[in-house]
């Protein structure tokens, strides 16, 4: 706005005695501020769209675990949650972070949720791009992988998400556990279907007398307040959840702009219930628009350490993996949000 304020030729003595030189300085400032507001807006959100929402954050968290067996001491686990692919996550950035996470050498990957998104376009478009996110998840190069349904994948078809993830080497956990074996010592990892979608059992998805530590995937995060209070909850040493994208947008003073039900109370990071830890990922997609401001996507890595203010109980033998099948048919459909 350069030549508004151009200086004036005449004298100032002389131009304040001319009428036709007043200036509205108010209007000018009104429309100065509405011209710089509106093109603030836009390159915030060219920025929001096009560079933040590719800044991937690798996140480093070290987790004491009780009882943790000697084979999984600094034990490295990747979560990677919420892919959102294609809408609006590209194939070649998911490419790049398969890259990333390959270079930090895990010996497991946990995949917690949201491989597609419901919307905007058909669900066509989502089930194509399942089978492009299955096989670029073959490129992980983790020993062992496993994931969850997300509440997007189940809106879209929970076995038109699995069918190709299975297909590809990503073995899929719905209400059911398996053990994670380092030689003669194992972990009980455990996944829930999505609680946002779903009935969940939780007396299928945690082991109900675990003979070595329990790490629990749940895709919405809020839904901790109903574990707690599940007689098994005591069973599970960590939580890994997702859903909440961090809020996607964060402004300062004010906080996240975008929280989904089921998210809104634990939005990112690190909380405490008794002797359960939760970690919520803040994911490296996003849904409605594709924008990141002050929440950059994330890909956490955890390290597993023995937590030595805890003795080893008296072991009871589990001899036998909770088998339960994927039933789809109870699987109740609801209205989906980010």
């Amino acid at each position: 706005m350069l030549g508004l304020f151009d200086p004036i030729k005449e004298p100032a003595s002389e131009a304040l005695k001319t009428p036709d030189r007043h200036y509205d300085i108010g209007a000018i400032s009104r429309r100065t501020f509405m011209i710089g507001g509106a093109a603030a807006g836009l390159g915030l959100a060219t920025f929001s769209a096009t560079h933040a929402r590719h800044e991937l954050e690798i996140t480093h968290r070290t987790f004491p675990i009780r009882n943790l067996p000697d084979a999984f001491q600094n034990f490295r686990i990747v979560q990677l949650s919420d892919i959102h692919l294609v809408e609006y996550t590209e194939p070649w950035f998911l490419e790049s972070i398969i890259q990333r996470i390959n270079a930090l050498n895990p010996e497991l990957v946990l995949l917690t949720g949201d491989f597609v998104s419901r919307g905007p376009r058909v669900q066509s478009v989502a089930w194509k791009a399942a089978g492009v996110c299955a096989e670029i998840l073959e490129g992980l190069k983790a020993p062992q992988r496993y994931g969850i349904l997300g509440n997007h994948d189940v809106a879209v078809g929970p076995e038109k998400v699995i069918q190709p993830l299975e297909a590809h080497g990503t073995p899929m956990l719905v209400d059911n556990y398996i053990p994670i074996e380092r030689g003669k010592d194992h972990f009980w990892l455990s996944g829930a279907c999505d609680p946002g979608t779903s009935t969940c059992y939780l007396d299928l998805a945690i082991p109900p007398m675990p003979d070595a530590p329990v790490l629990f995937m749940c895709h919405e995060p809020d839904f901790v307040d109903t574990v707690v209070q599940h007689p098994r909850f005591p069973n599970i040493d960590l939580m890994l959840s997702g859903h909440t994208h961090g809020g996607q947008v964060r402004l300062p003073m004010v906080g996240p702009l975008i929280l989904p039900p089921m998210g809104k109370k634990y939005v990112e990071g690190l909380f405490h219930f008794d002797q359960m830890q939760l970690y919520v990922s803040r994911g490296v997609g996003t849904v409605g628009l594709p924008f990141r401001l002050n929440c950059p996507p994330e890909v956490t890595v955890i390290t597993l350490v023995r937590d030595e203010r805890y003795q080893k109980p008296i072991a009871v033998p589990q001899t036998a993996t909770n088998k339960h099948p994927i039933i789809h048919h109870r699987t109740k459909r609801k209205s989906v949000s980010p």
